[in-house]
This record gives structure tokens, sequence and C-alpha cells, in this order.
């Protein structure tokens, strides 16, 4: 992505990632001078299977966005604008609100639900078309409107520029040619749970940091949904191999993007944190092959690894050698209540062992796989069970843990 302008690499991972509401593309809005190339970059995107369809805010209706209201047969309908239909029913493609704040308060309160919920009057759009903003910095705007908060924390934030060396480049061979990055959407559906994982045990440690106020940030701010956008980008940032990892910072593009999304004052603790955790691969803890030793992880370390096993021992409940899991796992569970922070692994537990539907319940599917095995297994996991839970340290939470 060297021979692009800066953001252009954090814009295309963010059309990709599918959004936390089952659609694709998180909204982006970029900021950037005039004249650095934010719409032609865009619009180069177009393709007959992906079209691009540009819309100045400042020229249009409210109307344009939430439907014109008609009366028919006695009752109020709102007509489709043209604009609309040139995505079809189920096409890909692109919406871009060029200009933004150029747009009156009753164009952007219109925006809001087309921007967020992807509707326009009671329509849907189709769940492939990507919806990306553009703007002036607020510095350089001449007239126009601030974004209202509500509107801004409805996209990621992500600053665009066109470097000397880039432009120069261009203007001897022309622009590279723009892929789309390739993320597979059962994937990302896979991987999601650990991200937000990871983003809850943030927020465990620093809960004040769920909301930020707008003021703090002419761009991004913190709040539930774009907490919500920041898991499904990073879980992006992995697919693509440029998240922030065991021993694998993260690229400036990813950075980018998380800045963007929750606002740099948060994004800097976030990662740092995510760089600092030192977790174990779950996979190898419940085979053997990794043994971690518990005094040495930190809370948030313990807190993600637990709901981490808790994760793999769902996709592993029908498998023959359960049994053996199981007692790895409850090693594990006696280990940290004999380090005195069994409060960090009391719901995960709960979870594990007092699930109502027995399919999910690691007690009742650790004991048929173990009797299916032979007696000794049984009778080994049997005595496990008994230790872990005859624990002086779990007497108090018997009664709640039992199903």
């Amino acid at each position: 992505m060297t021979q692009f302008p800066v953001g252009a690499e954090a814009l295309l991972i963010a059309m990709q990632t599918p959004s936390p509401k089952g659609t694709m593309g998180i909204p982006v809005l970029l900021w950037g001078k005039p004249g650095v190339g934010k719409s032609s970059f865009l619009e180069e995107l177009a393709v007959e299977e992906f079209p691009v369809i540009t819309l100045i805010a400042s020229i249009h209706d409210p109307t344009d966005f939430s439907g014109l209201p008609i009366q028919h047969e006695g009752k109020v309908r709102y007509a489709i604008p043209e604009w609309v239909e040139n995505f079809g029913t189920e096409g890909n493609g692109l919406l871009f609100l060029d200009e933004l704040t150029t747009a009156p308060p009753a164009v952007q309160a219109a925006l809001l639900r087309v921007v967020l919920e992807r509707k326009v009057g009671f329509h849907e759009l189709p769940k492939n078309v990507r919806i990306v903003a553009a703007a002036n910095p607020p510095d350089l705007m001449s007239g126009g409107w601030e974004l209202t908060p509500p509107l801004r924390n409805r996209f990621v934030h992500l600053q665009w520029d066109l470097p000397a060396n880039v432009y120069i480049s261009a203007l001897e061979k022309g622009f590279e040619k723009v892929d789309l990055p390739k993320i597979d959407p059962t994937a990302h559906a896979a991987l999601l749970p650990h991200w937000k994982l990871l983003v809850a045990a943030f927020l465990k440690r620093s809960p004040n940091l769920l909301y930020t106020s707008p003021e703090n940030d002419p761009y991004a701010f913190a709040s539930p949904r774009t907490w919500d956008f920041t898991a499904s980008l990073l879980t992006s940032c992995d697919l693509l191999g440029i998240a922030p990892k065991k021993e694998q910072k993260a690229t400036v593009a990813c950075m980018e993007l998380i800045k963007g999304a929750i606002g740099e004052g948060v994004a800097i603790p976030l990662l740092q944190f995510l760089n600092s955790l030192k977790l174990p691969d779950p996979e190898e803890v419940l085979d053997q092959k990794e043994k971690p030793n518990m005094h040495r992880l930190n809370d948030s370390e313990i807190y993600v690894l637990f709901n981490s096993l808790n994760r793999v021992l769902k996709e592993r409940m029908q498998e023959p050698d359960l049994y053996k899991s199981a007692i790895t796992y409850f090693d594990l569970v006696e280990q940290t209540i004999h380090i005195n922070r069994r409060d960090l692994i009391f719901v995960s537990l709960k979870e594990m062992v007092a699930a109502k539907d027995p399919t999910t319940n690691l007690l009742i599917n650790a004991q048929s796989s173990a009797k299916a095995k032979s007696d000794k297994a049984y009778k080994k996991t049997m005595d496990k069970i008994n230790e872990v839970f005859s624990h002086h340290g779990l007497i108090e939470f018997i009664d709640v843990l039992t199903p």
C-alpha cells in the first residue's frame, strides 16, 4: 500500500469488514484537505458489479435520505429516491457521501438512519452496499456545519493525505490498481468472539473508558457502538495478519482503524494492553502441550484464558476424549483457587458446569466421555471433579454452581 494515499489501506479494510449488524462494511468518514484525491480514489473503485454512487449532501433535501412522504389510498407512504435503485436489490456497491460537513442539520438528521440502520425511509439498502463519507478538517472548513455527536459516532474516522512521492509516482505511471482485501465472513464470525473477549478484558480493567466525551476528540469518541466497531475491525486485522498479538505489534493501518473508532486517547491504552498480554494458546493448553504458570499471569490474562478455554471446550463437547480436556481444565481451576484468584474465573466456571442444556454442560459430557472410554478414565475424571468442588475455596459458591 506504499503507493496509495495515507488512510487508503485502513479504508479498504473497513469497507470489507462485516459489520456488527451482519451487513458489509463499517461506515468510514475520511478527513482530508481539499484536492487530495478522496473522491477520485473512491470513484476509481467503480466497476459494473460494484457501482459507486456519489451524493453531495448539501445539495440534497432531507427527503432524499428519508424518502418523500406521499399519500396513497388514504395512507402515507415514502417514495424511494432514484439513487437507491442504482444499487439493485442484491448488488454490491458504495454509497459515497461527499462534503459531509456542508450538510445542514436537517440533512444530517436524515442521514443518521441511512448510515447506521442503512434505511432510506422504510427501504433497506442491499446488505453489501458500503457507506463512506468525506469532509474537510474543521480548521479548513469555509462555512458549513460541524457534525453532530450522534452522526460522528456512526463512523470510523480516518485521516486522508496524498504525500508528494505518491502523487509524483502517479504522474509518472498512474495510481496503482486498487484491490479490496479478501476477508471471509465465516472466518470473521468465528474469530470475532475472541476479540470481543479481549475488548471486554480491557474494559473490565478500565470501565471508565466505555464512554468518552465527544468534546475530548474532534473526530471519534468511545461508546458501546464504537467498541463493537473496534472488535470487528481488530478481527479483520487479525485475519489479514496485522493485528496486535503475541510478539506482533499492530501495523499503521490497524492503529488508524482503532484510533478512528474510539479516539486516540482510548486507542493508545487499548493497544498497549493488547501488546502486553501473554496469552497461551487454549488448544495447546487443553492438549497439555503448553502449561501456563498461573502465578505469572495477571488478572486480565487469567480472565481471557478461561473464557478462551470455554470456547474450545464447547467445540470439543462431543469428542470421545473430552474428559482429558476437562481434567486439564479443572486442574487450572484448582491452581487458580490456590492462588486466591477464584473471582476471576467464577463466571467462566459457572458457564461450563451450570449450563441447563445438557449438550453444553461440561460436567455431564466429561463424565459420559470418560465412562465410554473405561472405568479407569471414569474414576480419574470423577476424582478430579470431586477434588475441585470439595475445595474450601469453592464451598461458598457450590449452591450457585449447582444447576
